[in-house]
């Protein structure tokens, strides 16, 4: 018992001592000085006797910026086991500083717009100026230069000096190095380059380099870029890893139809690859069938910096058909202009064909066959520290001018067509997103197989996928998303949607409630929505609700 008493008193001494402060006094050498050094502050108690110390060599620099030149220590002495005690002598308070400037040429005035000879200041201000000059010398190309005050006089209150100027060559941008990814597009690499090449070498240009390469979504930086200054050149050293920007979601289910006892597949599956060659490209399937009333497929493919130039070039091949009433098939090829990966316009070619399987040929159902020569503008700003919602802006502006074809006679029709999307951060936990998609069919007649099919996920939710036809139609959806997690968020849902159907004379308010739930994992984002839908002349039910299920795995 007394031994385990002997423990505890041990390990109670122990903790004691470990627990000890130490404490800082200062001094002036009269009540005076006293009172300035307690006014200029500093942190009188400490963890060890370095700390002690380090705070008295902090105390007389806090002394000299505010202007007591002369301050010095006078001596310092442990007063006892805890308390250590510093004597200072400040002198006198150094108020004003003149600065000539008499010495340096016209282009050196000129460069830091500097006027007059003499430059008079509070010393205070002092520090704060030649940080601004040596920022100013920065952001013109001038990053080897230097500034100095030397030649220092006192008179009475009044410190003078000269200011010497040291400027070396102007730096421009000249060349970006690739490291750590050997096999990097080399068509964007010279693009990005041909932006910044020439351009004056500031931190304002190395960050928007930055900026650039970190808006590809096919590599990430593990560190920020570097410089290298030669004689006559600047490179900046960026330095990469290729991601997992390809994503993959869904399944595929079959069974056997009842009437003509065949298989009857059904399911969905979206799949994006990007740079899986290497060369910056998108690839892009989608398929989806109930086995029954839709089928959808739609291939895409994105090929930028054709031959090392801006210039790329997009084809997509988009199948819709609906159960036994008609099939449309159309194509869409452009050629385009890349201002940047993410933001790119378009001109191109777009045709459809579409056959009315029972032949029906009525007045609002048709074969047809059109042809529209379009405009297209696409726009994304992502956000690479947000693991949850990389995408914090996308614009996509599609227009056409063209004609329909058909057994009930041709029309000349134009449409147009804005997606438009945007994350508002109102802190780092909430945030609102706001979507936007409008298309517009302006024709002299129309027919049911060439309106608009919208809804669904991607769409106004609390309906069915491409269950609604409209030759009109703008929705605005909103999400207000809180994080719980960095990796999880749940979210609301309020869509609105206007829709205009000219074949059936219906002009419809359609409203989307609901909420949701994501999940980031190391596979991929997983996402539960559950919304209901309503129109004006349909209550909310909740008989009406619908569940959306996706699971977008990355690799």
């Amino acid at each position: 018992m007394k031994r385990l008493f002997y423990i505890l008193l041990f390990i109670l001494l122990g903790f004691t001592a470990n627990a000890q402060n130490f404490y800082l006094k200062a001094e002036g050498r009269d009540a005076v000085e006293t009172k300035i050094i307690d006014s200029v502050s500093y942190s009188k108690i400490h963890t060890d006797a370095k700390s002690v110390a380090d705070e008295a060599a902090l105390l007389s620099a806090n002394l000299y910026k505010a202007g007591y030149l002369e301050n010095r220590e006078l001596a310092h002495l442990k007063v006892n086991d805890s308390t250590f005690a510093y004597s200072y002598s400040i002198g006198a308070k150094i108020t004003t500083l003149h600065i000539y400037t008499s010495r340096l040429s016209p282009e050196q005035k000129k460069l830091l717009d500097i006027e007059r000879d003499t430059l008079t200041m509070p010393l205070p201000a002092v520090e704060s100026y030649m940080n601004t000059n040596m920022a100013l010398l920065e952001q013109k190309g001038y990053s080897i230069s230097s500034l100095q005050l030397k030649d220092y006089t006192k008179k009475g209150i009044t410190l003078f000096a000269s200011l010497n100027v040291s400027i070396e060559k102007q730096r421009t941008l000249d060349d970006i190095v690739l490291e750590g990814y050997s096999k990097f597009p080399e068509g964007i690499r010279r693009n990005i380059l041909r932006q910044y090449r020439g351009k004056t070498f500031n931190k304002e240009n190395l960050q928007r380099v930055y900026n650039d390469f970190n808006a590809l979504r096919f590599v990430t930086q593990p560190r920020y870029p570097e410089i290298l200054f030669k004689k006559d050149t600047t490179k900046v050293y960026v330095y990469m890893a290729k991601a997992r920007p390809n994503t993959f979601d869904g399944f595929i289910g079959f069974g056997n139809d009842d009437n003509s006892n065949k298989v009857r597949f059904n399911g969905y599956l979206d799949l994006l690859l990007n740079n899986v060659l290497n060369t910056g490209e998108k690839f892009n399937l989608y398929w989806k069938g109930d086995g029954n009333k839709q089928t959808t497929f739609n291939a895409s493919i994105e090929l930028p910096y054709m031959f090392k130039s801006p210039v790329g070039a997009k084809a997509s091949l988009r199948i819709f058909k609906q159960d036994s009433t008609f099939q449309n098939t159309a194509t869409d090829v452009n050629l385009g202009y890349y201002f940047s990966y993410n933001s790119k316009v378009y001109v191109g070619r777009q045709q459809t064909e579409s056959v009315d399987i029972q032949n029906l040929n009525s007045s609002t159902l048709t074969d047809y066959n059109n042809s529209f020569w379009t405009s297209t503008y696409e726009y994304a700003e992502y956000n690479v520290d947000d693991f949850l919602f990389p995408q914090k802006t996308s614009l996509f502006i599609k227009s056409g001018i063209g004609k329909r074809e058909g057994k009930t006679g041709d029309s000349d029709q134009y449409f147009a067509q804005v997606n438009f999307s945007h994350n508002l951060y109102l802190n780092r936990k909430n945030i609102i997103n706001i979507k936007n998609q409008t298309y517009y069919l302006d024709s002299n007649t129309y027919i049911i197989n060439e309106l608009y099919r919208f809804g669904g996920i991607n769409s106004i939710r609390g309906f069915n996928e491409n269950s609604l036809q409209a030759n009109l139609s703008s929705a605005l959806m909103a999400e207000y998303r809180y994080v719980l997690a960095p990796n999880m968020y749940i979210h609301s849902i309020t869509d609105y949607a206007y829709m205009q159907d000219e074949t059936s004379n219906i002009k419809e308010n359609l409203l989307g409630l609901g909420f949701g739930f994501g999940l980031l994992t190391n596979n991929g984002l997983f996402n539960i929505v559950y919304a209901n839908g309503s129109t004006k002349d349909q209550a909310i039910k909740l008989s009406n609700s619908i569940v959306h299920l996706s699971f977008k795995a990355s690799f």
